[in-house]
Parts: structure tokens; sequence; C-alpha cells
């Protein structure tokens, strides 16, 4: 565990040039008892509640500034410092520094509460080895209470762990003998036992703490199977089969030394940890094994030394970082005559702790890509164009931090729609979501609408005064549509309230705190506005710190049926009728220019769908400006034809009658509907298409 995943980077800062008040006021308010000192941008000291009380002791004015105060001889730690090696004597808390830069604050509690995941960690693989054993292990307290009673020893007697634990030990197994080790203090090995019909063998020890006896522990061994001449002999055989069996099988490693620190015996996974085999380690001490290198440090030294259990971390010369607990074993008389030690390679740990971490990033690449897919099926936006993928994948990687978002385009393109994506996807998802057009307010009140005003600020104002939607919006979001039409003085304010995080009322002198995001909406030239002095250069840069563009329908012409068909569905649903358009239709559809973009798309259709008289609505009941649109899709109406020169005038009718077909084919592929547009006969469209060799359909 390091030090960045319990630090906080909630961070509080003071300034040398603060006033003790003032630092007083702040500790109160903030409820903290300590804040570092930042000089331009550096860290410079630390001040913390016992240097004011200091202060205060010795009746120094409060005006006097922190600069006089503060530690200057500030200890930090880096992020990545192992929590258990910090040093929670030396101070309260920790400046935590990275490149030089402070990144965040851990206090004693924060240290205690990591300490003390860490001992829960351990205590939980503790119990997971005493249940893993094969055999049987019972341990009790002083008082001859029970205190452990693994798996093996529920198997045995089918006894529940729930029904035993705190129970008297002569009470369960009378046979067992541990009180009586607990007042001898000896250890005893190969005892015989029986417990009602079984056999066992059964070694038992004290359990020593600082020197004091705590307890006793029992491990029992099954010999009931074992009735002919030779038992012993075969038991001792069996047994050892079986604990090397068991010590080779275990995935942790395990290495024995006896009470010297001579290497007696590794198993099977020691190897695969750290490439060391019994060649390098067996009958070497690892005193031996430090000296030369092998071994960064020895916890079996530790233990010989401390006689107690230890837990540690050491480096192989093969460069394997090792988490190792070592655990002494005792003889009759009190002394060490075995040091078993349990090896984890923690290189495996962190390989799964990054593959968990890979396994969240695809978590977070799925929930996007399906918060994607739900925006698609919610019907919100109605899309295939590649420029409208991207503004809606930009959306919503800008819905996950909390910036200023500035979303232009034409009018009726959807931008209220993609503000709303963002905030339906963001952190503020569930706060307030204020929405105003700057434009639809008068101008005399867009001020008070926005900031609110006190009781009597003005005439025709209520008497209690009332909030302005900034207040209304803490904590939440609020999208400003038509920001280029917020008149020049009220831009100041906004400007104001974007930087310095506050407001104040019409008519007040209080400045009142706000927590909100922006989003701000408009389908005019900012830029062009600056440079012609209509809007602020400040303002615009402030909100136009994420841009989003949304394209004009004529831009995503590809979008134009899939659109079509989106609105025909809905009024069809909405007034009862089974109404279908005709793809000669969507084709002409698709060439005009479309100046209202969606919006004007989404009326006509509801205007077809109610006015037209037939179930298909085709090409001659579209609009007649549809027909006028020229061959770009612009949508400006044909001029009068203008003579440039002068030719035959066989040959200029030939000219006209060829761009004519041409264009009417460009829109439809039917020599029927041709004639229709061109209010001539089929035969006649189809004699002079031959004519002038114009592909269509028919021929």
């Amino acid at each position: 565990m390091r030090v960045k995943s319990f630090m906080s980077t909630d961070l509080i800062l003071l300034s040398p040039d603060d006033t003790l008040g003032e630092v007083a006021t702040l500790f109160l308010d903030k409820k903290i008892d300590g804040a570092p000192v930042v000089e331009d941008g550096q860290l410079v000291g630390l001040l913390t509640k016992t240097h004011l009380i200091r202060a205060m002791s010795q009746e120094i004015p409060l005006n006097h500034t922190v600069r006089e105060f503060m530690s200057r001889l500030v200890k930090t730690l880096p992020p990545e410092q192992p929590i258990d090696e910090v040093d929670i004597m030396y101070t309260g808390r920790y400046p935590v520094v990275e490149n030089g830069k402070l990144v965040g604050i851990i206090t004693k509690s924060d240290i205690m509460v990591a300490l003390t995941e860490i001992i829960e960690e351990m205590s939980g693989q503790l119990e997971i080895v005493i249940n893993s054993a094969y055999n049987p292990i019972v341990a009790i307290d002083r008082k001859g209470i029970i205190t452990i009673w693994n798996q093996a020893a529920e198997n045995l007697t089918r006894l529940k762990k729930k029904d035993i634990i705190g129970r008297f030990i002569n009470d369960i197994i009378p046979e067992s003998e541990l009180v009586d080790i607990i007042e001898s203090g000896r250890c005893e090995y190969g005892i015989r036992l029986c417990i009602g019909s079984r056999s066992f063998i059964t070694n038992r020890a004290p359990i020593v703490k600082n020197g004091e006896i705590t307890g006793a522990v029992a491990v029992l061994y099954d010999v009931s199977e074992l009735e002919n001449v030779s038992r012993e002999l075969e038991y001792v055989k069996t047994l050892n089969s079986e604990m090397d069996a068991i010590i080779d099988s275990s995935f942790d490693g395990l290495y024995i030394t006896d009470g010297s620190g001579m290497t007696l015996r590794i198993n099977k996974a020691v190897r695969r940890m750290t490439g060391l085999g019994e060649e390098d380690l067996v009958n070497k001490t690892m005193s031996e094994l430090v000296e030369t290198g092998v071994l960064s440090r020895s916890a079996s030294l530790l233990v010989l030394e401390r006689k107690e259990a230890i837990t540690t971390t050491l480096v192989t010369v093969t460069g394997t970082t090792l988490l190792v607990s070592a655990t002494p074993v005792f003889d009759e008389k009190g002394d060490i005559f075995r040091v078993v030690t349990s090896v984890r390679d923690i290189s495996e740990l962190n390989m799964l702790k990054q593959k968990v971490e890979q396994l969240e990033g695809l978590k977070k690449h799925f929930e996007f890509q399906m918060n994607e897919m739900k925006i698609r099926l919610s019907e919100d936006l109605i899309f295939k164009n590649k420029e409208m993928e991207k503004v809606v994948y930009q959306a919503m990687k800008i819905a996950e931090v909390d910036s200023t978002v500035l979303i232009s385009g034409e009018s009726g393109v959807g931008k209220e729609v993609i503000g709303e994506i963002i905030q339906r996807n963001s952190i503020r998802s569930k706060g307030p979501f204020v929405k105003l057009n700057c434009a639809a307010i008068p101008e005399n009140l867009l001020e008070s609408e926005l900031f609110g005003y006190e009781p009597g600020a003005f005439t025709g104002a209520r008497r209690e005064g009332k909030p302005g939607l900034f207040e209304v919006a803490t904590e939440g979001t609020m999208l400003l549509d038509e920001i280029g039409d917020v008149p020049l003085h009220l831009q100041v304010k906004l400007l104001r309230a974007l930087q310095q995080k506050e407001i104040f009322r019409v008519g007040g002198t209080k400045p009142i705190s706000i927590d909100v995001r922006i989003i701000a909406i408009t389908n005019r030239d900012l830029e062009e506005m600056v440079r012609k002095g209509e809007f602020r250069e400040d303002l615009y840069y402030r909100l136009n710190v994420v841009p989003i563009h949304v394209p004009a329908l004529r831009e995503r012409r590809e979008d134009i049926p899939l659109l079509v068909r989106h609105f025909l569905a809905k009024f069809n649903e909405r007034y009862n009728l089974k109404k279908s358009i005709s793809p000669e239709a969507i084709e002409l559809m698709m060439t005009y220019s479309w100046p209202g973009n969606i919006r004007q798309l989404e009326n006509l259709i509801e205007r077809l769908v109610v006015t037209t008289s037939t179930e298909e609505i085709d090409i001659h009941q579209l609009p007649v400006y549809f027909m006028q649109s020229d061959s770009r899709g612009t949508g400006n109406t044909h001029q009068p034809i203008s003579v440039n020169s002068i030719i035959p005038l066989k040959k200029a009718v030939e000219s006209l009658e060829r761009q004519l077909l041409e264009k009417t084919f460009s829109v439809t592929s039917s020599c029927y509907k041709a004639a229709r547009l061109l209010e001539v006969d089929a035969s006649t469209v189809s004699r002079k298409a031959t004519r002038y060799n114009i592909k269509y359909k028919g021929n």
C-alpha cells in the first residue's frame, strides 16, 4: 500500500502573508488542524493548530502573518512510498510532493487507517493458512478457552467452529491436556492421544508473546487406521510423505531453517519464485546468503534475534521481491530449533493487480461504449455521420470532467441536446440542471434572473428577495443558450462569476459562493463579435475552454433518411396514421440545404403527415422551394435565364432541355415522376432522354 492511496488531494493551502486570524477562521470553517504554506507555487512551510495556540498563548496579535510562525523544515513524502515505512511519531501530517509539486497531504489518522488495513489483511491470510492445513489445529488462551478450531478439526469431529469457539477445551476434548501445557510451558511432540474410538499423535506447544505464555496450540495426526505391529514406523514414514507432499504442493514458498539459521529445506514454490534451488540455498546459513548478496535480508535472522514471528520484504539476487513471514518453533527448553518461513512473490501479486486494473480499464471502456449506445437507442440523437459521431464521443469524454463547454452551430442543429447529454453523463447528473435562453429574457431582467436580488433592490421586487439561477444551479449545471445575446455590461459580471466562483445579488454587498458547471450555447460567430467589440474577449476565452461544433444538417446529408423515418414514425404514432414517404421524395430532400436544420425537417414532416391526403408522400407534395433549389442544394431559387451570347435558337433549346432532364433525373429515376415534375407527357420525357443519351431507371 502506497501513500498516494490514503493521502488527501483536496488541498487547503495557506500563503505566508495570511494572518493568524484568517488562518484560525479557515481552520474552524474547514475543521482542520493544519495546512501547508505555499509561495510562488512552492512548498515553503507548514502551519498547524499548535502554532496558532502557541502564538495566542504569547498574546501575539492575530494580524501577524503566517510567515513568522510556520515550520520551515518540513519533511515531505513521495506518493509512491510504502505506507508502512512512514514514521508516524515524527509529525501529525506530511505534505506529499511529486516532481517538486505538492499533490496531497497525509495525516497520522490516515496512516493509522492504512496500517489497520494491513493488519487485517495479514490476519485474513493467517486464517486462510490455518484453515488450509491438512491436520486439525486447536488453540486455546491462557484460561483454556478455545480460540482456533480449523476446518480439519471440523471435518474430524463434525463440530462446527461457530459452536466451539469460546468454550472450555476440557468440555470438548478433555484428553488434549492443553491446559497442562500452559502451566508447564513445555513443548510436547509425538504424544499419543485417544479421542473417543480414534487414535491420534499430537504436537502441543505453548503460545509465547513477549516472553509470557498466552495460550497453547495442538496439531493432531490421525493414526487410528495403523493397527499392525509396524504402525509406529509406517506412521512416521506416512507422516513424512504427507508433510513432504503438503510442503511441495503449497503454492506459497516454504523455507525452513534450524535454530542457528542453517537452511534445512525449501519447497518447489521457492525455486519457481526466485530461480534459486536447493543447490543455492540448502545447507547454507542465512548470514552467508545475505553477506554474499543472494538475499537482501533475512526474516529468519530477525526471528532468531527477536524470538517472535516476523513479516518483511526482501529482494533476491535474481531481482525478485518477496513478502516473507517467518515463525519460530520452540523446543522444550524454550529455545528456537526451527524457523518456518512462508514466501510469497509480490511480483505475482502485482501482476494480478495489473490484470485487475486492465479489467477495470476494459470495464470503463465498455461502460463508455454502452453509454454511447444508449444515446443512439434513446433517440435523443439520430445520426450515422462520422462528424456527428465525433461530436457525441467528444461530449461523452467531456462529461467525465468538469470543464466549461461552448457548443456552437446553426439554429436547429441540436446543440441543446448535446448539452443535455453532457449533463446527464457527468458527475453532476444528480444535481440541478438549469436552462436559460439569454435572448428570451428582457435585458433589464436578465441580471436579476442570473444573479438574483436583495429585498427592495428595485421597484416591484419581492419583499423577501429572490435567489438567482446561479444559486439555484449550485452543485449542478447551468445551460446558457444564446450566450452571444448577453449585453456587454452583464458580460463583466458573468466573467466574475466564472472566474471567482462567486456572485453578488442585485442590490447586495455580500458575495455568494457558487459551484456551477457552465455549458454555453450559441449560433453566432463569437470570434467575429469579439473583433467587432460586441463580445468581451476575456469572457470568450473563459467560455471556450472545450469547444464543440455541431455540424449543420446539410453537412451530414446521410442522416436525412434516418431523421425522416424517425420523425415520420413519431408523427404517425401521435396522429394514429400510417403515412410513408417515397424514396424519390427522400432523395430530393437530401439535395435541399435545410437552413432551419433538424427543426425545419421535423416541422416539415409533421406538416406533410397531417396535410397530405395520400398514404404515400411523394415529390409533388413537397413544398415548391424543393424544386427551386440549385444543383448544390443551397436552397436558392433559380434566377431568370440570362443570355450572354447569341447562339442558334434550336441549339439553345436543346441545351436547356438537356440541363432540365439531367437535373430532374438527379432527384428521381422514374420517367413517369420526371414527367409530372416537368408537366409534360412521359413519352416526351422518354423520347428526349433517349435523344440526349441521358440514363435513368426506365432505359
